[in-house]
């Protein structure tokens, strides 16, 4: 009996990871964007999960200034481009 290779590809596994990826294929994303746009708890873990399935998902840090103009650095996540492939055929199989 011949076995079949498993699959190298993890598949999208929620709705939340599949907004998630659908928001950073257009663009870098803050943790309060997708907290506000997905919503859920977690975004970190979310990330995580996300890169667990063999996505690049870089971090990089922003400066910016609050109301009471002190300055504050946060965070934005940004799909790699080298990941694109791998995100539309996730998406594709999520939705198929």
């Amino acid at each position: 009996m011949k076995k079949t290779p498993a699959t190298t590809t993890k598949r999208l596994s929620s709705p939340r990871q599949y907004r998630a990826l659908m928001l950073l294929m257009k663009g870098p994303r803050s943790v309060r964007e997708l907290f506000d746009k997905i919503p859920c708890n977690g975004v970190p873990q979310l990330i995580a999960s996300l890169r667990d399935k063999g996505l690049q998902i870089d971090t990089n840090e922003r400066k910016t200034r609050d109301r009471d103009d002190r300055p504050v650095t946060y965070s934005v996540y940004v799909l790699n481009r080298k990941s694109h492939r791998l995100a539309f055929r996730l998406l594709a199989d999520y939705a198929g």
